[in-house]
C-alpha cells in the first residue's frame, strides 16, 4: 500500500454506518446510509468492520469464544451472532429457537437486533473472511493499544477518556476528528462510542501493510490459522508509549 491508501474503520450506527477514513495525514469521520456505499466510495485499501462475517451452523463461532476469553473483564462486549438459520427470522422468539437448535444456546437481543446489519455486510462480502473487508472488534483493538483489556466501558466518561487518550497516542488528528464528528452529527444519528469504535478500527487497518495482510490474527483455530472459518482481526502490535501512558485507572 502507498501512504495515501485509505484505511477505513466502520461501525454500525443509527444513521447507518459511521466510517473513519485515514488517508495519509488526513483523518475524517463520515456516515453512509448503506454499507455498499462504503466499499464503492473506497474501492482500494482495507476496510475493517465491527460486524460478524460468516455465521455459525453447528456451534458457536470459535473466534467469538476466543475473543471473549481474551478480553476477560470486557468479554461481555462480544456478541455471539445468530446462526445461518436464525438470521432468516424477523421475530425474536423464532430466531432464538432456531439459534438454540443450531448451536445449543439462546440468542441475545443485542445479536438479534444487528441481523439487518449482518445481512447488509454479507450481501457485499459473502463469506470471504480474508478479503479487503474484514471483521474486527473495537474492544480487541483498544486492548491491543492499551496492552490489556480496558477495564471501563466506553459509554462512561472514564472509559471514553481513556480510549480517546489511547487513540491520540497513535493517530494524529484522532481527537480533532472525534470532536468534529460530535459537532456534525446528533447523538440520535451517531453515538459517541460509534465514533470511537470506527476510529480504532481505522488504526487497526494499518496492519494490512504487513506481509501477512494483518499484523496479528485472532484465528478461529490457533493450530490451523489457514482454516476456512470466520475470524476476527485485531492489531497485534504493542505500543509502549511514553512514561505516564494512561492505564486502567
Amino acid at each position: 500500500m502507498t501512504d495515501d491508501t485509505p484505511l477505513v474503520g466502520v461501525d454500525a450506527c443509527p444513521a447507518g454506518w459511521v466510517a473513519t477514513v485515514c488517508e495519509g495525514d488526513i483523518v475524517r469521520v463520515e456516515t453512509h446510509e448503506a454499507f455498499a456505499a462504503v466499499t464503492e466510495t473506497y474501492p482500494e485499501g482495507p476496510i475493517l468492520v465491527d460486524i460478524p462475517i460468516g455465521l455459525p451452523t453447528g456451534s458457536r463461532r470459535r473466534c467469538d469464544e476466543a475473543a471473549s476469553e481474551l478480553l476477560g473483564c470486557r468479554g461481555i462486549s462480544v456478541f455471539y451472532p445468530p446462526s445461518e438459520r436464525a438470521i432468516e427470522h424477523d421475530e425474536y422468539d423464532a430466531a432464538s429457537d432456531a439459534h438454540r437448535a443450531d448451536v445449543g444456546h439462546g440468542l441475545s437481543q443485542q445479536a438479534f437486533h444487528i441481523r439487518d446489519k449482518i445481512r447488509e455486510v454479507a450481501d457485499v462480502v459473502g463469506d470471504d473472511y480474508d478479503g479487503r473487508v474484514r471483521e474486527a472488534h473495537p474492544e480487541l483493538c483498544f486492548a491491543g493499544l492499551n496492552g490489556q483489556p480496558v477495564a471501563y466501558g466506553k459509554s462512561g466518561a472514564r472509559g471514553r477518556r481513556l480510549r480517546r487518550a489511547l487513540l491520540a497516542e497513535v493517530l494524529d488528528g484522532a481527537e480533532r476528528a472525534y470532536e468534529d464528528a460530535l459537532e456534525r452529527y446528533p447523538r440520535n444519528a451517531v453515538r459517541r462510542d460509534d465514533i470511537l469504535d470506527s476510529l480504532v478500527l481505522s488504526v487497526a487497518g494499518e496492519g494490512f501493510s504487513t506481509a501477512t495482510g494483518i499484523a496479528d490474527t485472532l484465528a478461529t483455530v490457533p493450530t490451523d490459522p489457514d482454516g476456512d472459518e470466520p475470524r476476527i482481526y485485531y492489531p497485534g502490535f504493542e505500543i509502549p508509549g511514553p512514561p505516564g501512558r494512561p492505564e486502567n485507572v
